[in-house]
Protein backbone atom coordinates (compact mmCIF):
# COMPACT_ATOMS: atom_id res chain seq x y z
CA UNK A 1 0.00 0.00 0.00
CA UNK A 2 1.20 3.35 -0.80
CA UNK A 3 0.20 6.15 1.22
CA UNK A 4 2.71 8.55 1.06
CA UNK A 5 3.91 11.32 -1.64
CA UNK A 6 6.89 9.99 -2.52
CA UNK A 7 5.28 6.46 -3.15
CA UNK A 8 8.18 5.01 -1.01
CA UNK A 9 6.68 1.40 0.16
CA UNK A 10 6.20 0.99 4.13
CA UNK A 11 8.64 -1.44 4.33
CA UNK A 12 11.20 -0.17 2.69
CA UNK A 13 11.64 2.86 5.32
CA UNK A 14 14.57 3.08 7.14
CA UNK A 15 14.81 3.05 10.91
CA UNK A 16 14.27 6.43 12.37
CA UNK A 17 18.44 7.40 12.73
CA UNK A 18 20.08 3.97 11.21
CA UNK A 19 20.36 4.79 7.43
CA UNK A 20 20.83 8.59 7.33
CA UNK A 21 24.14 10.78 6.51
CA UNK A 22 22.07 13.82 8.69
CA UNK A 23 19.83 14.28 11.61
CA UNK A 24 16.35 14.37 10.09
CA UNK A 25 15.13 15.83 13.39
CA UNK A 26 17.77 18.96 13.57
CA UNK A 27 16.76 19.93 9.66
CA UNK A 28 12.53 19.25 10.29
CA UNK A 29 12.30 19.97 13.94
CA UNK A 30 8.63 18.49 14.53
CA UNK A 31 8.20 18.64 18.05
CA UNK A 32 7.93 16.21 21.04
CA UNK A 33 4.59 15.09 20.52
CA UNK A 34 3.83 14.67 16.68
CA UNK A 35 1.38 14.27 15.49
CA UNK A 36 1.47 10.99 13.14
CA UNK A 37 -0.74 11.73 10.60
CA UNK A 38 0.87 15.34 10.42
CA UNK A 39 2.48 16.78 7.00
CA UNK A 40 5.93 18.79 8.59
CA UNK A 41 6.15 21.85 6.02
CA UNK A 42 8.99 23.60 7.41
CA UNK A 43 8.23 27.02 6.01
CA UNK A 44 10.88 29.23 4.42
CA UNK A 45 13.11 28.75 7.69
CA UNK A 46 13.89 25.19 6.19
CA UNK A 47 17.42 24.65 4.76
CA UNK A 48 17.40 23.32 1.24
CA UNK A 49 20.84 22.17 1.25
CA UNK A 50 19.88 19.93 4.53
CA UNK A 51 21.63 16.92 5.12
CA UNK A 52 17.57 15.93 5.67
CA UNK A 53 15.80 17.06 2.27
CA UNK A 54 12.33 15.36 2.42
CA UNK A 55 10.84 17.21 -0.44
CA UNK A 56 7.84 19.41 -0.44
CA UNK A 57 6.04 17.66 2.08
CA UNK A 58 7.88 15.55 5.08
CA UNK A 59 5.85 13.04 7.12
CA UNK A 60 7.75 11.99 9.77
CA UNK A 61 5.60 11.43 12.24
CA UNK A 62 3.42 9.20 10.18
CA UNK A 63 6.35 7.26 9.74
CA UNK A 64 5.72 6.91 5.79
CA UNK A 65 8.15 8.56 4.80
CA UNK A 66 11.09 6.80 3.32
CA UNK A 67 14.32 9.10 2.31
CA UNK A 68 16.95 7.86 -0.82
CA UNK A 69 19.39 5.78 0.05
CA UNK A 70 22.74 8.09 1.39
CA UNK A 71 25.60 7.75 -0.76
CA UNK A 72 28.66 5.94 -0.48
CA UNK A 73 31.60 8.01 1.24
CA UNK A 74 34.52 9.06 -1.41
CA UNK A 75 37.85 7.26 -0.71
CA UNK A 76 40.53 9.93 1.04
CA UNK A 77 43.68 9.03 -1.19
CA UNK A 78 42.31 10.23 -4.77
CA UNK A 79 44.44 13.15 -6.18
CA UNK A 80 42.92 16.67 -6.91
CA UNK A 81 42.83 16.40 -10.60
CA UNK A 82 43.21 20.28 -11.06
CA UNK A 83 46.60 20.70 -9.28
CA UNK A 84 48.00 17.75 -11.99
CA UNK A 85 46.57 19.54 -14.81
CA UNK A 86 48.20 22.96 -13.34
CA UNK A 87 51.54 20.94 -13.43
CA UNK A 88 51.32 19.22 -16.70
CA UNK A 89 50.64 22.85 -18.48
CA UNK A 90 53.96 24.43 -16.32
CA UNK A 91 55.97 21.84 -17.67
CA UNK A 92 54.84 22.43 -21.28
CA UNK A 93 55.46 26.03 -21.09
CA UNK A 94 59.18 25.75 -19.84
CA UNK A 95 59.69 22.81 -22.92
CA UNK A 96 58.17 25.48 -25.20
CA UNK A 97 60.43 28.30 -23.61
CA UNK A 98 63.59 26.22 -24.25
CA UNK A 99 62.32 25.24 -27.59
CA UNK A 100 61.84 28.54 -28.79
CA UNK A 101 65.79 30.14 -27.09
CA UNK A 102 67.26 26.98 -29.17
CA UNK A 103 65.63 27.82 -32.28
CA UNK A 104 66.32 31.42 -31.57
CA UNK A 105 69.98 30.65 -30.56
CA UNK A 106 70.81 28.78 -33.45
CA UNK A 107 69.17 31.68 -35.84
CA UNK A 108 71.37 33.83 -34.30
CA UNK A 109 74.30 31.40 -34.98
CA UNK A 110 73.16 31.05 -38.63
CA UNK A 111 73.13 34.91 -38.68
CA UNK A 112 76.30 35.64 -37.13
CA UNK A 113 78.48 33.38 -38.54
CA UNK A 114 77.29 34.25 -42.06
CA UNK A 115 79.93 37.14 -41.59
CA UNK A 116 82.42 35.44 -38.93
CA UNK A 117 84.53 32.51 -38.69
CA UNK A 118 83.65 29.31 -36.68
CA UNK A 119 84.26 29.45 -33.07
CA UNK A 120 87.91 27.24 -33.14
CA UNK A 121 88.58 28.28 -36.74
CA UNK A 122 92.73 28.61 -37.50
CA UNK A 123 94.70 29.96 -40.42
CA UNK A 124 98.62 28.69 -40.01
CA UNK A 125 97.76 27.33 -36.60
CA UNK A 126 96.60 30.99 -35.70
CA UNK A 127 93.29 31.05 -34.01
CA UNK A 128 90.81 33.55 -35.42
CA UNK A 129 87.56 32.19 -34.11
CA UNK A 130 84.57 33.94 -34.17
CA UNK A 131 86.71 37.21 -36.48
CA UNK A 132 85.76 38.74 -39.36
CA UNK A 133 87.41 38.79 -42.82
CA UNK A 134 88.68 42.10 -41.96
CA UNK A 135 89.37 41.36 -38.28
CA UNK A 136 91.66 38.27 -39.42
CA UNK A 137 93.10 39.31 -42.54
CA UNK A 138 94.49 42.40 -40.14
CA UNK A 139 95.76 39.76 -38.19
CA UNK A 140 97.95 38.42 -40.82
CA UNK A 141 98.83 41.65 -42.52
CA UNK A 142 99.27 44.32 -39.98
CA UNK A 143 99.52 42.30 -36.59
CA UNK A 144 102.16 40.37 -38.14
CA UNK A 145 104.35 42.71 -40.18
CA UNK A 146 103.99 44.67 -36.69
CA UNK A 147 105.55 41.37 -34.52
CA UNK A 148 108.84 41.23 -33.06
CA UNK A 149 110.51 37.73 -34.29
CA UNK A 150 111.88 36.56 -30.49
CA UNK A 151 115.28 34.62 -31.38
CA UNK A 152 115.56 32.71 -27.79
CA UNK A 153 119.17 32.06 -27.17
CA UNK A 154 120.69 30.21 -24.18
CA UNK A 155 122.22 33.49 -23.14
CA UNK A 156 119.83 35.65 -24.03
CA UNK A 157 116.72 36.77 -26.17
CA UNK A 158 117.12 39.15 -28.99
CA UNK A 159 114.57 40.57 -31.76
CA UNK A 160 114.34 41.09 -35.35
CA UNK A 161 111.67 43.71 -36.25
CA UNK A 162 109.34 42.59 -39.15
CA UNK A 163 109.09 46.19 -39.78
CA UNK A 164 112.33 46.94 -39.61
CA UNK A 165 113.54 44.43 -42.76
CA UNK A 166 110.48 46.03 -44.84
CA UNK A 167 108.53 43.16 -44.54
CA UNK A 168 105.29 43.09 -46.46
CA UNK A 169 102.47 40.84 -45.66
CA UNK A 170 99.50 40.02 -48.78
CA UNK A 171 97.04 37.36 -48.57
CA UNK A 172 94.93 38.29 -51.43
CA UNK A 173 90.97 37.00 -51.28
CA UNK A 174 91.85 33.77 -49.32
CA UNK A 175 90.60 34.49 -45.82
CA UNK A 176 87.99 35.66 -47.59
CA UNK A 177 87.08 32.81 -49.78
CA UNK A 178 87.81 30.69 -46.63
CA UNK A 179 84.76 32.53 -44.73
CA UNK A 180 82.76 32.60 -47.57
CA UNK A 181 83.39 28.69 -47.68
CA UNK A 182 81.64 28.10 -44.34
CA UNK A 183 78.10 26.55 -44.20
CA UNK A 184 76.80 28.97 -41.08
CA UNK A 185 74.10 26.66 -40.92
CA UNK A 186 76.20 23.95 -38.92
CA UNK A 187 77.99 26.46 -37.10
CA UNK A 188 77.48 24.68 -33.90
CA UNK A 189 79.42 21.55 -35.67
CA UNK A 190 82.48 23.43 -34.91
CA UNK A 191 82.05 24.54 -31.33
CA UNK A 192 84.20 21.15 -29.75
CA UNK A 193 86.21 20.36 -32.84
CA UNK A 194 89.33 22.35 -34.34
CA UNK A 195 88.76 24.10 -37.92
CA UNK A 196 92.40 24.59 -39.43
CA UNK A 197 93.09 26.24 -42.80
CA UNK A 198 96.13 26.79 -44.13
CA UNK A 199 96.52 30.17 -46.59
CA UNK A 200 100.06 31.22 -48.67
CA UNK A 201 100.89 34.71 -47.27
CA UNK A 202 102.87 37.12 -50.19
CA UNK A 203 105.89 37.99 -47.93
CA UNK A 204 107.84 40.52 -49.04
CA UNK A 205 110.87 41.65 -47.54
CA UNK A 206 113.98 43.59 -47.78
CA UNK A 207 117.04 41.16 -47.72
CA UNK A 208 120.19 43.00 -47.70
CA UNK A 209 118.23 44.30 -44.12
CA UNK A 210 117.57 41.17 -43.35
CA UNK A 211 120.74 39.72 -43.63
CA UNK A 212 122.18 42.57 -41.75
CA UNK A 213 119.64 42.54 -39.04
CA UNK A 214 120.66 38.95 -38.21
CA UNK A 215 124.42 39.52 -38.13
CA UNK A 216 124.32 42.42 -35.69
CA UNK A 217 122.89 40.02 -33.58
CA UNK A 218 124.88 39.61 -30.21
CA UNK A 219 125.07 35.69 -30.38
CA UNK A 220 127.69 36.97 -33.57
CA UNK A 221 130.24 38.84 -32.06
CA UNK A 222 133.08 37.28 -31.62
CA UNK A 223 133.83 37.58 -28.19
CA UNK A 224 130.38 36.12 -26.98
CA UNK A 225 130.91 33.09 -29.13
CA UNK A 226 132.62 29.63 -27.76
CA UNK A 227 132.87 27.24 -30.67
CA UNK A 228 131.51 23.71 -29.89
CA UNK A 229 135.02 21.32 -28.97
CA UNK A 230 134.55 17.40 -29.25
CA UNK A 231 135.65 14.84 -26.28
CA UNK A 232 139.07 14.36 -26.57
CA UNK A 233 141.71 12.06 -24.81
CA UNK A 234 144.53 13.03 -23.18
CA UNK A 235 147.01 11.09 -20.90
CA UNK A 236 147.00 12.06 -17.59
CA UNK A 237 149.10 11.63 -14.49
CA UNK A 238 148.82 8.07 -14.13
CA UNK A 239 146.68 6.74 -17.17
CA UNK A 240 144.59 8.32 -20.29
CA UNK A 241 141.49 10.16 -19.51
CA UNK A 242 138.91 11.44 -21.39
CA UNK A 243 138.27 15.20 -21.55
CA UNK A 244 134.20 16.07 -22.27
CA UNK A 245 132.86 17.78 -25.37
CA UNK A 246 132.37 21.34 -25.52
CA UNK A 247 128.78 21.77 -26.36
CA UNK A 248 129.82 25.66 -27.28
CA UNK A 249 127.03 28.73 -28.65
CA UNK A 250 128.01 29.26 -32.07
CA UNK A 251 125.17 29.81 -34.14
CA UNK A 252 124.42 28.34 -37.69
CA UNK A 253 124.07 31.86 -39.51
CA UNK A 254 123.15 30.20 -42.93
CA UNK A 255 120.43 28.08 -41.04
CA UNK A 256 119.19 30.82 -39.19
CA UNK A 257 118.82 33.39 -42.24
CA UNK A 258 116.87 30.41 -43.53
CA UNK A 259 115.21 29.58 -40.64
CA UNK A 260 113.58 33.87 -40.34
CA UNK A 261 112.78 33.63 -43.55
CA UNK A 262 110.43 30.95 -43.27
CA UNK A 263 109.32 32.86 -40.08
CA UNK A 264 108.38 35.68 -41.49
CA UNK A 265 106.72 34.04 -44.67
CA UNK A 266 104.50 31.95 -41.99
CA UNK A 267 104.07 34.60 -39.15
CA UNK A 268 106.01 32.38 -37.22
CA UNK A 269 107.37 35.15 -33.94
CA UNK A 270 109.57 32.98 -31.57
CA UNK A 271 112.39 31.38 -33.08
CA UNK A 272 114.03 28.77 -30.50
CA UNK A 273 117.90 27.80 -31.36
CA UNK A 274 118.36 24.76 -29.23
CA UNK A 275 114.73 23.40 -30.23
CA UNK A 276 115.92 24.19 -34.20
CA UNK A 277 118.62 22.47 -33.91
CA UNK A 278 120.67 25.65 -34.86
CA UNK A 279 123.94 25.21 -32.85
CA UNK A 280 126.86 23.86 -33.95
CA UNK A 281 127.44 20.95 -32.17
CA UNK A 282 130.54 18.44 -31.22
CA UNK A 283 130.39 15.44 -33.53
CA UNK A 284 132.06 13.37 -30.89
CA UNK A 285 130.63 13.14 -27.05
CA UNK A 286 132.67 11.56 -24.26
CA UNK A 287 130.00 8.71 -23.69
CA UNK A 288 130.12 7.39 -27.48
CA UNK A 289 130.95 3.81 -28.01
CA UNK A 290 134.08 5.31 -30.32
CA UNK A 291 135.52 7.46 -27.85
CA UNK A 292 135.11 5.09 -25.06
CA UNK A 293 136.73 1.91 -27.37
CA UNK A 294 139.84 4.31 -27.96
CA UNK A 295 140.38 5.20 -24.32
CA UNK A 296 140.33 1.61 -23.51
CA UNK A 297 142.51 0.67 -26.17
CA UNK A 298 144.96 3.66 -25.64
CA UNK A 299 145.03 2.11 -21.57
CA UNK A 300 145.93 -1.34 -22.42
CA UNK A 301 148.89 -0.06 -24.60
CA UNK A 302 150.23 2.22 -21.75
CA UNK A 303 149.13 -0.58 -18.81
CA UNK A 304 152.64 -2.66 -19.53
CA UNK A 305 155.56 -2.37 -17.66
CA UNK A 306 158.78 -3.39 -19.87
CA UNK A 307 162.09 -3.93 -18.16
CA UNK A 308 165.72 -4.08 -19.84
CA UNK A 309 168.34 -5.30 -17.37
CA UNK A 310 171.45 -3.84 -18.58
CA UNK A 311 173.74 -5.57 -15.80
CA UNK A 312 174.86 -2.15 -15.14
CA UNK A 313 171.64 -0.27 -15.49
CA UNK A 314 167.77 -0.90 -15.58
CA UNK A 315 165.90 0.75 -18.31
CA UNK A 316 161.90 1.27 -18.02
CA UNK A 317 159.35 1.46 -20.71
CA UNK A 318 156.01 2.06 -18.62
CA UNK A 319 153.30 4.58 -18.99
CA UNK A 320 155.43 7.55 -18.30
CA UNK A 321 157.52 6.46 -21.53
CA UNK A 322 154.24 5.10 -23.95
CA UNK A 323 151.85 7.98 -22.86
CA UNK A 324 153.87 10.18 -26.21
CA UNK A 325 153.78 6.96 -28.51
CA UNK A 326 150.21 6.69 -28.51
CA UNK A 327 148.53 8.22 -31.45
CA UNK A 328 144.41 9.23 -31.19
CA UNK A 329 143.02 10.47 -34.54
CA UNK A 330 140.52 12.89 -34.70
CA UNK A 331 137.84 9.99 -35.68
CA UNK A 332 139.21 7.81 -32.46
CA UNK A 333 141.58 5.64 -34.18
CA UNK A 334 144.22 4.36 -31.90
CA UNK A 335 147.66 3.51 -33.16
CA UNK A 336 151.54 3.38 -31.56
CA UNK A 337 153.39 5.92 -33.42
CA UNK A 338 156.74 3.51 -35.20
CA UNK A 339 158.82 6.31 -35.60
CA UNK A 340 158.96 7.19 -31.78
CA UNK A 341 159.45 3.78 -30.86
CA UNK A 342 162.17 3.54 -33.33
CA UNK A 343 163.69 6.15 -31.10
CA UNK A 344 163.18 4.78 -28.41
CA UNK A 345 165.34 1.48 -29.00
CA UNK A 346 167.89 3.70 -31.46
CA UNK A 347 168.83 5.80 -27.71
CA UNK A 348 169.14 2.03 -26.82
CA UNK A 349 171.48 1.35 -29.44
CA UNK A 350 173.65 4.51 -29.01
CA UNK A 351 173.66 3.81 -24.85
CA UNK A 352 174.17 0.52 -24.91
CA UNK A 353 175.66 -1.12 -27.92
CA UNK A 354 180.02 -1.53 -27.66
CA UNK A 355 180.70 -3.01 -31.30
CA UNK A 356 182.88 -0.61 -33.11
CA UNK A 357 183.31 1.62 -29.26
CA UNK A 358 187.10 2.34 -28.53
CA UNK A 359 188.16 0.47 -26.08
CA UNK A 360 191.25 1.49 -23.68
CA UNK A 361 193.24 -1.52 -22.88
CA UNK A 362 196.08 -2.46 -20.36
CA UNK A 363 198.34 -4.87 -21.70
CA UNK A 364 200.52 -7.63 -19.27
CA UNK A 365 203.05 -5.32 -19.79
CA UNK A 366 201.76 -2.80 -17.87
CA UNK A 367 201.29 -0.40 -21.28
CA UNK A 368 197.80 1.36 -21.57
CA UNK A 369 196.76 1.28 -24.89
CA UNK A 370 193.55 2.25 -27.22
CA UNK A 371 191.94 -0.45 -29.64
CA UNK A 372 189.29 0.70 -32.08
CA UNK A 373 189.20 -1.86 -34.43
CA UNK A 374 187.85 -5.18 -34.29
CA UNK A 375 184.14 -6.54 -34.24
CA UNK A 376 183.59 -7.27 -30.77
CA UNK A 377 180.93 -6.10 -28.37
CA UNK A 378 177.08 -5.58 -27.78
CA UNK A 379 174.80 -4.56 -30.60
CA UNK A 380 171.48 -4.81 -30.59
CA UNK A 381 169.18 -5.96 -33.70
CA UNK A 382 167.53 -2.71 -33.94
CA UNK A 383 164.74 -3.79 -36.73
CA UNK A 384 164.28 -6.98 -35.09
CA UNK A 385 164.02 -5.08 -31.51
CA UNK A 386 161.77 -2.62 -32.49
CA UNK A 387 159.10 -5.09 -33.79
CA UNK A 388 159.26 -7.11 -30.19
CA UNK A 389 158.69 -3.74 -28.41
CA UNK A 390 155.97 -3.11 -30.30
CA UNK A 391 154.41 -6.58 -30.11
CA UNK A 392 155.10 -6.36 -26.33
CA UNK A 393 153.01 -2.41 -26.33
CA UNK A 394 150.35 -4.16 -28.02
CA UNK A 395 149.51 -6.58 -25.68
CA UNK A 396 150.44 -4.71 -22.86
CA UNK A 397 153.08 -6.85 -21.20
CA UNK A 398 154.92 -6.43 -17.70
CA UNK A 399 157.91 -8.32 -17.64
CA UNK A 400 161.70 -7.98 -17.94
CA UNK A 401 163.37 -8.24 -21.28
CA UNK A 402 166.41 -8.70 -23.00
CA UNK A 403 166.86 -6.93 -26.56
CA UNK A 404 167.34 -9.01 -29.72
CA UNK A 405 171.10 -8.60 -30.16
CA UNK A 406 173.22 -8.95 -33.23
CA UNK A 407 176.14 -9.27 -31.97
CA UNK A 408 176.79 -10.49 -27.88
CA UNK A 409 179.93 -9.70 -25.96
CA UNK A 410 180.72 -11.21 -22.61
CA UNK A 411 180.14 -9.02 -19.80
CA UNK A 412 178.88 -5.52 -19.00
CA UNK A 413 180.93 -4.67 -16.27
CA UNK A 414 180.35 -0.95 -17.02
CA UNK A 415 179.37 1.47 -20.03
CA UNK A 416 183.09 1.19 -21.27
CA UNK A 417 183.86 -2.16 -20.12
CA UNK A 418 182.09 -5.30 -21.88
CA UNK A 419 185.52 -7.55 -21.87
CA UNK A 420 186.08 -8.38 -18.34
CA UNK A 421 188.72 -10.23 -16.88
CA UNK A 422 188.72 -13.09 -18.86
CA UNK A 423 190.27 -13.04 -22.62
CA UNK A 424 192.80 -13.67 -24.71
CA UNK A 425 195.66 -11.13 -25.10
CA UNK A 426 198.18 -11.68 -28.08
CA UNK A 427 201.36 -9.34 -28.94
CA UNK A 428 202.09 -9.37 -32.52
CA UNK A 429 205.29 -7.49 -31.85
CA UNK A 430 206.32 -10.33 -28.78
CA UNK A 431 204.60 -13.12 -30.56
CA UNK A 432 203.20 -14.00 -27.44
CA UNK A 433 199.76 -15.04 -26.39
CA UNK A 434 198.39 -14.35 -22.72
CA UNK A 435 195.10 -16.25 -21.38
CA UNK A 436 193.42 -14.70 -18.02
CA UNK A 437 190.51 -15.95 -16.20
CA UNK A 438 188.35 -14.16 -13.95
CA UNK A 439 191.39 -11.59 -13.85
CA UNK A 440 193.70 -14.04 -13.46
CA UNK A 441 196.94 -14.79 -16.50
CA UNK A 442 196.45 -18.95 -16.41
CA UNK A 443 198.57 -19.00 -18.93
CA UNK A 444 201.30 -17.26 -21.71
CA UNK A 445 202.59 -18.82 -24.55
CA UNK A 446 205.02 -18.12 -27.38
CA UNK A 447 202.80 -18.10 -31.00
CA UNK A 448 203.63 -17.08 -34.56
CA UNK A 449 201.06 -14.84 -35.95
CA UNK A 450 200.32 -14.08 -39.81
CA UNK A 451 203.24 -13.00 -42.32
CA UNK A 452 202.86 -9.52 -43.18
CA UNK A 453 205.34 -9.75 -46.32
CA UNK A 454 202.81 -11.59 -47.66
CA UNK A 455 199.91 -9.34 -47.04
CA UNK A 456 198.71 -12.03 -44.87
CA UNK A 457 199.45 -10.40 -41.17
CA UNK A 458 197.25 -10.88 -38.44
CA UNK A 459 194.40 -8.23 -37.96
CA UNK A 460 194.90 -5.87 -35.00
CA UNK A 461 191.59 -5.16 -32.91
CA UNK A 462 189.01 -6.70 -30.31
CA UNK A 463 187.11 -9.90 -31.74
CA UNK A 464 184.34 -12.49 -30.25
CA UNK A 465 185.55 -16.62 -30.63
CA UNK A 466 182.76 -17.43 -33.27
CA UNK A 467 183.12 -20.78 -32.50
CA UNK A 468 185.50 -23.76 -32.00
CA UNK A 469 185.39 -27.19 -33.56
CA UNK A 470 188.10 -30.41 -32.79
CA UNK A 471 189.24 -31.14 -34.84
CA UNK A 472 189.50 -29.45 -38.22
CA UNK A 473 190.49 -28.86 -41.63
CA UNK A 474 191.87 -25.77 -42.51
CA UNK A 475 191.89 -24.81 -46.68
CA UNK A 476 192.41 -21.84 -48.49
CA UNK A 477 194.43 -19.79 -50.88
CA UNK A 478 198.60 -19.57 -50.70
CA UNK A 479 199.99 -15.87 -51.48
CA UNK A 480 202.27 -17.36 -54.02
CA UNK A 481 199.08 -18.93 -55.77
CA UNK A 482 197.41 -22.42 -55.22
CA UNK A 483 195.60 -23.49 -52.29
CA UNK A 484 196.48 -25.31 -48.82
CA UNK A 485 194.71 -28.21 -46.95
CA UNK A 486 196.11 -28.78 -43.06
CA UNK A 487 194.66 -31.04 -40.64
CA UNK A 488 194.74 -29.19 -37.28
CA UNK A 489 192.99 -30.86 -33.44
CA UNK A 490 191.98 -26.99 -32.03
CA UNK A 491 189.86 -24.59 -34.37
CA UNK A 492 188.54 -21.41 -32.78
CA UNK A 493 188.46 -18.69 -35.50
CA UNK A 494 187.63 -14.92 -34.11
CA UNK A 495 187.92 -13.28 -37.44
CA UNK A 496 186.56 -14.90 -40.62
CA UNK A 497 189.38 -17.04 -41.17
CA UNK A 498 191.40 -15.78 -38.75
CA UNK A 499 191.64 -17.87 -35.76
CA UNK A 500 193.49 -19.67 -32.97
CA UNK A 501 194.56 -23.72 -33.73
CA UNK A 502 197.39 -25.78 -33.16
CA UNK A 503 200.42 -26.37 -35.52
CA UNK A 504 201.64 -29.91 -35.79
CA UNK A 505 204.07 -28.88 -38.76
CA UNK A 506 205.83 -26.23 -36.49
CA UNK A 507 208.25 -27.17 -34.29
CA UNK A 508 209.04 -23.55 -32.91
CA UNK A 509 207.10 -20.66 -31.94
CA UNK A 510 208.12 -17.03 -30.90
CA UNK A 511 210.69 -14.85 -32.44
CA UNK A 512 210.42 -13.40 -35.58
CA UNK A 513 209.61 -16.12 -37.31
CA UNK A 514 206.17 -14.55 -38.29
CA UNK A 515 208.19 -12.52 -40.36
CA UNK A 516 209.68 -14.53 -42.83
CA UNK A 517 207.24 -18.17 -42.00
CA UNK A 518 204.52 -16.67 -40.69
CA UNK A 519 201.17 -18.15 -41.25
CA UNK A 520 198.24 -17.09 -43.54
CA UNK A 521 196.80 -14.86 -40.76
CA UNK A 522 196.05 -17.50 -37.95
CA UNK A 523 197.94 -17.79 -35.01
CA UNK A 524 199.42 -21.09 -34.65
CA UNK A 525 199.82 -22.47 -31.38
CA UNK A 526 201.73 -25.43 -29.69
CA UNK A 527 199.52 -27.97 -29.24
CA UNK A 528 199.45 -27.51 -25.62
CA UNK A 529 198.46 -23.88 -25.62
CA UNK A 530 196.09 -24.74 -28.36
CA UNK A 531 194.30 -27.96 -26.24
CA UNK A 532 194.25 -25.20 -23.03
CA UNK A 533 192.45 -22.97 -25.01
CA UNK A 534 190.27 -24.86 -26.46
CA UNK A 535 189.43 -25.37 -22.75
CA UNK A 536 188.57 -22.36 -21.67
CA UNK A 537 187.12 -20.53 -24.55
CA UNK A 538 183.36 -20.21 -25.56
CA UNK A 539 181.28 -18.23 -28.51
CA UNK A 540 182.08 -14.87 -28.35
CA UNK A 541 185.48 -15.19 -25.60
CA UNK A 542 187.31 -12.19 -26.61
CA UNK A 543 190.62 -12.34 -28.81
CA UNK A 544 192.42 -8.73 -27.90
CA UNK A 545 195.16 -8.23 -30.99
CA UNK A 546 197.67 -5.47 -31.07
CA UNK A 547 201.01 -4.74 -32.37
Amino acid sequence: MFDNKNNIPENHLPESDSGLTGDISSAADIGPAADPGFSADPGPAADAGSSADLGSSADTAAGNYSPDPAPAPEPSAAPPKKKKKKKNRVWKIIVGLLVLSGVAAYAAGVYFYRTHFYHNATINGTHIGEMTVPQAEKVFTEDFTSHRISVVEKERTEYIDARAVGTVIDVGSQIKDLQASQNPWLWFLNLTGKDNDDVTLTVSYDDGLLRQAIRNLDCFIEANVTPPANAYIQPGRDQFEIVPEVLGNKVKQVELYKVVCDALTNGVTNINLEDLNLYELPVYYAKDAAVQKALALAKKYTSGVLTYDFDYKLETVDYQTTKDWIVISDTFKVSIDKSKVGDYVDKLCKTYNTMGNAHIFTTSGGDEIRITDGDYGWKINFEKEKAALLKDIKEGKTENREPVYEYRAMCRESETDDIGGSYVEISISNQELWLYDNGQCIMSSSVVTGNPRKKAGTTPGIYGVTYKQSPATLTGPNAGGGSYSSDVSFWMPFNGNQGMHDAPWRNEFGGNIYKRNGSHGCVNCPYETAETLYQYVTTGFPVIIYE
